[in-house]
């Protein structure tokens, strides 16, 4: 790890545990323009030092001297800044760096976030060294941090890997265009809640975020960008704890293997609780051509394409509701898509009552039997709800258990007690589909596989 001396403005690299010992500031920012990297620092630094309070010649610079003079007056030596502190050029570093990010951040003393487009016009007074202003009781301000001339949030918001920034530290201390004092994280956190839909108790630390489900942390990237496509995975590496090698140039692909592999890790069913924007959302994807059935208008498979579709999913919670008994990773990645138990037709206990009766009788048997086969297959093919181990709570207060619509493709074996999904669609996908009666207990009688549409790398 490398560190950025904030009196000398020179790189020093040692062991994480040795800046985390001696206790370091990290900065949070978005980029603008031409940042400074690492193999231009080392030259910058006699400018740095010489520049005092003098502006520099560039925002980047700028930038950077301001960084680290905020952190000098905090008490810390060191400073950690990505644009400067990594070597892109060398991949294994590169990737080491993507998986370490969060835990640099968490680690860190004070994480400094600078938001160049806001200004403040009446900045407080920052606290004293070695004080923590955790918060106040007056009216929350939504304005604060509204850019400049505009009434829209700083952009700072809107990106990907500010996402894990902001939750990872625990003191973050914003700063405006100016290096005025804005507060932190905590005295913020009505504000920063009304523009990132992250309850106040997960930024204050009064509720561990990782608590959240999958589905709740899918919620907050949702509506971010990054430069690159494969961030908005990556991005969210710390958040589930988990490390994956990237991939630059695999695009939409990232996010399709973050959820294969949090399906492989974790048993969270909440990872299946998005809901299509629309129904013709899934056609704007790229999807491969003659790899698997004809996907129509608001069908797909378990796996989401996008964190854009788990907006909704603030309120989804994995526990409180009755949960149905299943065997350990039930849900399972395949080839194809992903692996599920093949159950008996919930409400087709009906038909085989009248079916079992029907066989008593001399000339009613087969008559009842094709009879009941016709109504089963059409009840079937309008799509059978699977209820997960994840809830919402209705406009009535009753908790519903979130349920995907499953449809076979299959259609020619279908029968009156169970249905072949050795193959499936997700249908009615830009529905939210809840539950309120369902078996508690899975009976399974085999496995399936609901299918994936098959996206294609950036072009």
């Amino acid at each position: 790890m490398r560190l950025l001396n904030t009196t000398t403005f020179e790189l020093h690299s040692r062991e994480q545990e040795f800046f985390k010992s001696q206790g370091y500031a990290i900065l949070s920012h978005r980029w603008v323009g031409a940042e400074i990297t690492f193999d231009q620092i080392q030259g910058c630094s006699t400018e740095l030092r010489r520049a005092g309070d003098w502006q520099m010649p560039t925002p980047q610079l700028d930038k950077i001297r301001g960084a680290c003079m905020t952190a000098r007056c905090l008490g810390f030596q060191w400073m950690w800044i990505d644009n400067c502190c990594i070597n892109k050029s060398s991949t294994t570093e590169e990737s080491e760096s993507i998986n370490s990010m969060f835990k640099w951040y968490r680690d860190a003393k004070v994480c400094i976030t600078y938001l160049s487009d806001v200004e403040m016009r009446n900045p407080p007074l920052p606290p004293r060294h070695g004080v923590v202003d955790t918060g106040y009781t007056g009216q929350a301000n939504h304005t604060i941090f509204n850019r400049r001339d505009d009434r829209t949030p700083s952009e700072w918001f809107s990106r990907g890997w500010t996402l894990q920034e902001l939750l990872a530290p625990h003191d973050m201390r914003f700063y405006d265009t100016n290096w005025n004092y804005m507060g932190t994280k905590t005295s913020l956190a009505r504000e920063i809640q009304a523009i990132t839909r992250i309850d106040a108790a997960h930024l204050t630390g009064e509720r561990n975020f990782r608590q959240a489900c999958i589905a709740v942390k899918m919620s907050w990237m949702s509506g971010r960008t990054t430069t690159r496509e494969e961030d908005i995975a990556y991005g969210m590496l710390g958040l589930f704890n988990i490390m994956m090698s990237p991939q630059y140039g695999e695009g939409q692909r990232a996010f399709m293997r973050l959820q294969q592999q949090l399906l492989s890790t974790t048993t969270d069913e909440s990872l299946f609780a998005w809901r299509m924007p629309d129904p013709g959302a899934g056609q704007k994807f790229g999807i491969l051509p003659g790899r698997g059935p004809t996907w129509n208008e608001d069908e797909w498979g378990m796996l989401a394409p996008s964190p854009d579709w788990f907006r909704e999913c603030g309120n989804v919670t994995t526990e409180g509701g009755p949960r149905i008994e299943r065997p350990s990773q039930m849900f399972q990645p395949s080839r194809q898509g992903v692996q599920i138990p093949i159950m008996p037709v919930p409400g087709n206990t009906g038909y085989q009552a009248i079916w079992v009766g029907a066989q008593l009788t001399v000339v009613g048997a087969l008559p009842a039997y094709f009879l009941l086969k016709y109504h089963s297959k059409k009840r079937i093919m309008k799509g059978i709800l699977r209820a997960l181990n994840c809830w919402v709570t209705d406009e009535s207060g009753k908790m519903a258990a979130i349920s995907v619509c499953l449809q076979p493709t299959d259609k020619s074996h279908l029968d009156l007690k169970t249905v072949n999904l050795q193959q499936c669609k997700r249908i009615r996908a830009s529905e939210m589909c809840l539950s309120y009666k369902y078996p508690k207990k899975d009976v399974v009688m085999g496995q399936g596989v609901v299918l994936q549409p098959e996206l294609t790398y950036s072009e």
